[in-house]
């Protein structure tokens, strides 16, 4: 209450600064791949699971698997995270889990599933910490971390809106699940390049 308001075109000013910041478009691009990985993951996983044997309830419990393992990593790598001076080696280190909970998806779904699970949740739930977290560590003050959060989630969840609907698509013109989750597992790289420069 004791803030004064800003001035007026102040806001407006800030929005087109952070436009041209490399920086803020790294954070915003990191935010929206890492959810698109997320409702990727979400929308078809179990979908993966019953075309490799499993049953519907199966399937979904082993998506439950995932969130609720993501819920505890997403409450702890902010702490973790902010104990370091630099981010970067641990961003890279979570898109890790993602590469590894791809590659059992390919190689083998219907074998260890719930390894597969925890380790894309331990993904899903570190990554969306660290994409809110990076907007307020990226932030001189509250007014920027406004901004900064209204750019990387208004594009980033535009962006990750893509991800079900594609990985959908793909599916469809591959006619299996191999080359859509070849291709998740390609955008990994950019997520954590993204990453490591946010």
């Amino acid at each position: 209450r004791t803030v004064p308001p800003a001035p007026p075109g102040e806001g407006a000013a800030m929005r087109r600064a952070l436009l041209r910041d490399p920086l803020a478009w790294q954070v915003t691009l990191f935010m929206g791949l890492q959810s698109l990985h997320f409702y990727a993951v979400s929308a078809w996983t179990p979908t993966v699971f019953v075309a490799a044997g499993r049953s519907p309830a199966q399937a979904g419990l082993l998506l439950s698997l995932a969130g609720i393992v993501g819920l505890v990593f997403s409450a702890t790598v902010p702490s973790l995270a902010m104990r370091r001076r630099r981010q970067s080696g641990l961003v890279g280190a979570l898109c890790g889990f993602y590469v590894a909970g791809y590659a059992g998806l390919i190689l083998a779904p219907g074998t260890a599933s719930a390894l597969w699970m925890v380790l894309l949740g331990v993904a899903q739930g570190s990554m969306i910490a660290m994409g809110l977290l990076l907007i307020t560590l990226r932030s001189p003050d509250t007014a920027h971390t406004a901004e900064l959060s209204a750019m990387a989630q208004g594009v980033g969840y535009t962006l990750a809106a893509l991800g079900p609907s594609g990985l959908g698509a793909l599916h469809d013109l591959a006619g299996g699940w191999t080359v859509p989750l070849v291709v998740m597992t390609v955008l990994v790289v950019p997520t954590a390049l993204l990453g490591i420069g946010a």
